[in-house]
C-alpha cells in the first residue's frame, strides 16, 4: 500500500488574509488569549472546522499568533509582531510597513524562496520543481506556495523596495542633491518625459488645511492629502471607498501604468 506523501508545513492563507484575521481577533480579544474554539468563531468557523485550524497555523507561521496548551484547553493570542501591525491604524506608518515585511518572510519556506531567488525568480515550473524535489512538498502544495509567496511579496511591497534600492545605487555619489530643491526639480537621472497618457499636475497656490498624509507613490511623485476641516475615521474610510470606486469605474484607466518603475 502506497504511503501518502505529506508536505512540510507552510501558511495555508495569504499574508493579507492572515492580517485581516489577526485584526478580527484583536477586535474581539485585544491582547488577551482565547481558547481555540472561541478564536475560530471570530472568523466564522466552527470549533472543529479545518479552515479555523488552517488559519491559526498560518497566523503562527507568519509570526502573528502564538499558542499554548493542548486539546480543548489550547489557547492562542497575538504576538508582539501581530500587535504592532493591528494596533497601528495610522494612514502612513513606516513601522507597520516594516512589521509586515518581517511577517512576510517569517514562514521558513517563503524566506527560503526570497533568499534563493529574490525578485529574479525563474518560471513557476522551475520553482515548483525545486519545492517538490529539494524541499519535498507535494505538487499541489508547491503550486499553492508559489501563489502565497507572490501575494506576500506584493502585499509587503518587497518588490517596490528592491527596485527603489536598485535606482538609488545607480546614482553616483558626487551627484547629491540639495534637499530643498529635490522636491521641485528631480535629478536628471530620474526625470522622465510624461507619456501621452500621463496626467500632468499643474502647480497650485497655497491651500489651507491639515496635511493628513504624504505618500511617496513612485521615485518622483508624492501624493498629499489635505483636510480642509474636521475629519474622522469614517471620513477616511469614505475616501478610500471613493478611490476604489474610481478604479472599478475606470476613472484612472487613461493613466499609464508603472511610470517610474
Amino acid at each position: 500500500m502506497a504511503v501518502k506523501q505529506r508536505s512540510p508545513s507552510y501558511p495555508g492563507i495569504t499574508l493579507e488574509a492572515a492580517i485581516s484575521r489577526a485584526r478580527a481577533f484583536f477586535s474581539a480579544e485585544g491582547k488577551h488569549e482565547a481558547l481555540v474554539s472561541t478564536a475560530v468563531g471570530h472568523w466564522k468557523y466552527g470549533p472543529k472546522s479545518s479552515g479555523g485550524l488552517v488559519t491559526i497555523s498560518a497566523l503562527k507561521s507568519y509570526g502573528l499568533m502564538e499558542d499554548r496548551g493542548n486539546g480543548a484547553d489550547r489557547k492562542v493570542r497575538l504576538t508582539p509582531l501581530g500587535l504592532s501591525i493591528v494596533q497601528d491604524e495610522r494612514l502612513v506608518s513606516p513601522e507597520r510597513d516594516s512589521s509586515i515585511k518581517k511577517a512576510a518572510l517569517t514562514p521558513p519556506v517563503l524566506a527560503d524562496l526570497w533568499n534563493k531567488y529574490g525578485l529574479d525568480r525563474p518560471s513557476n515550473d522551475t520553482v515548483a520543481h525545486y519545492l517538490k524535489v529539494e524541499r519535498e512538498f507535494t505538487p499541489t502544495a508547491a503550486i499553492e506556495i508559489i501563489k502565497i509567496y507572490e501575494a506576500a511579496i506584493r502585499f509587503a511591497k518587497l518588490d517596490t523596495d528592491e527596485r527603489e534600492e536598485e535606482v538609488d545605487s545607480a546614482v553616483p555619489e558626487n551627484e547629491e542633491e540639495d534637499e530643498s530643491s529635490s522636491a521641485v526639480t528631480p535629478s536628471p537621472a530620474f526625470q522622465k518625459t510624461p507619456a501621452a497618457s500621463t496626467h500632468v499636475v499643474k502647480p497650485i497656490g497655497n491651500i489651507d488645511g491639515e496635511e493628513i498624509a504624504n505618500i511617496r507613490v513612485s521615485r518622483t511623485t508624492t501624493i498629499r492629502l489635505l483636510a480642509s476641516g474636521p475629519y474622522t475615521r469614517q471620513s477616511i474610510e469614505a475616501l478610500v471607498a471613493q478611490l476604489k470606486l474610481g478604479l472599478e469605474l475606470g476613472t484612472y484607466d487613461e493613466l499609464s501604468d508603472d511610470q517610474d518603475s
